[in-house]
């Protein structure tokens, strides 16, 4: 999961009291507007480059946003007094170029920022870990085991998995995240108008690509296995849903593997259990946990999110024209609807025509129908990676 989504998170915001360590869950009918708690979310890693952190306050249970705080101090401290300062980007977030040579594993760092209105915050120290290398990234073909309720042809999707080998006892905690990327195609429709007329071809796009971060936290301790284990960690399933095309074209995923102190894959971990609750009022509330960041004047203070260094590991794998997936077109998605007498189109509609084995229908599709950019995450850029 990203820093972006990490804050979303933390904005549906539901406070948990943490007693010696035990989490427990906030009720909220003892308070059900609380905001303004400060959330700081700081993942940073090993890579050399501009790493970002994130400052907002927690908004109502009621009506969650994203509330940013701008104007902060942040600087990142190493156990032996170098430091680097972020700057200000704007909308909560802040940016830092940091070097190999300020980056070093083995060494200890701790975040430190300043609110606009002088209150202090610190983290606990974090010590940067090494990370194995990923040996490979694949799939299989498997059956969904969600396949009534996601609606996958043939029950069937593509399982994900990471081979690599724990090789040294300097890290024993890991975590993953995902980000996909999937080519998606609108179907064929030409004599495309608005209820202005013709739709010029600046408004139309038929083929996109679109990224998004899957929601799936992965973490695993190898405290309790043998150095020099091979280790296959299972990964997110993608079912084959037609109307999304995940399948149809071609897939890509981006797999990063991160290393973690024993306090931040507790965080993590607890934060996968409790995302992973169903038929309770916790769907739509995740639970935020303890944080290793306080106010250095009011240790009373709730203060919420993470501060982590990790070492990191990353790759991509592609899947494309998968064998036994069915990848035909869904005859459904961007149906021709032929209206009614003195029907009126919407803004989001537009006339169009289909000629589907020599059969010609004209008639209303959604505009999104004729520009795939409107879809979400959507992009009609190719890749630099595709």
């Amino acid at each position: 999961m990203q820093k972006g989504q990490i804050t979303c998170l933390v904005s549906f915001i539901l406070i948990l009291l943490i007693l010696r360590g035990c989490v427990e869950r906030y009720d909220p009918e003892e308070e059900v507007l609380k905001t303004g708690i400060l959330v700081i979310n700081a993942h940073l890693t090993d890579k050399p480059g501009m790493q970002q952190i994130e400052i907002s306050r927690s908004t109502t249970l009621r009506v969650p946003k994203y509330e940013p705080v701008q104007g902060c101090y942040a600087v990142l401290v190493r156990d032996d007094g170098a430091n680097q300062e972020f700057s200000d980007a704007g909308n909560g977030k802040y940016t830092s170029l940091l070097d190999g040579d300020f980056l070093q594993t083995g060494m200890s760092f701790r975040l430190h920022v300043i609110t606009p209105e002088g209150n202090e915050y610190e983290s606990d120290f974090e010590m940067l870990r090494p990370v194995p290398e990923i040996d490979s990234v694949y799939f299989r073909v498997e059956s969904d085991p969600d396949a009534e309720e996601n609606g996958s042809r043939d029950g069937l999707g593509i399982r994900f998995y990471c081979d690599f080998t724990y090789d040294s006892d300097a890290y024993r905690y890991l975590r993953w995240d995902m980000v996909e990327t999937y080519e998606f195609h609108n179907p064929p429709l030409y004599n495309v108008s608005d209820r202005s007329g013709s739709l010029p071809e600046t408004s139309r796009c038929r083929i996109c690509w679109i990224t998004n971060q899957t929601p799936d936290i992965s973490t695993l301790s190898l405290a309790n296995l043998e150095k020099g284990s091979y280790i296959r960690k299972q990964l997110n399933f993608v079912p084959n849903i037609p109307a999304e095309q995940k399948l149809h074209w071609k897939y890509s995923l981006l797999v990063r593997q991160y290393s973690l102190s024993e306090e931040a894959f507790n965080y993590w971990d607890e934060l996968k259990n409790t995302s992973r609750e169903s038929g309770t009022f916790f769907d739509r509330q995740p639970a935020i946990l303890q944080s290793n960041i306080c106010n250095i004047r009011d240790e009373d203070e709730v203060v919420l999110g993470y501060f982590s260094m990790s070492g990191m590991a990353e790759t991509r794998v592609f899947a494309q024209y998968v064998e036994g997936i069915d990848t035909s077109r869904d005859p459904d998605y961007c149906e021709v609807r032929i209206p009614g007498p003195g029907y009126r189109l919407s803004p989001d509609e537009v006339y169009a025509c289909t000629n589907i084995d020599g059969v010609t229908k004209c008639g209303v599709v959604k505009l999104l129908c004729v520009d795939c950019r409107l879809l979400k995450n959507s992009t009609h850029i190719r890749p630099e990676f595709w």
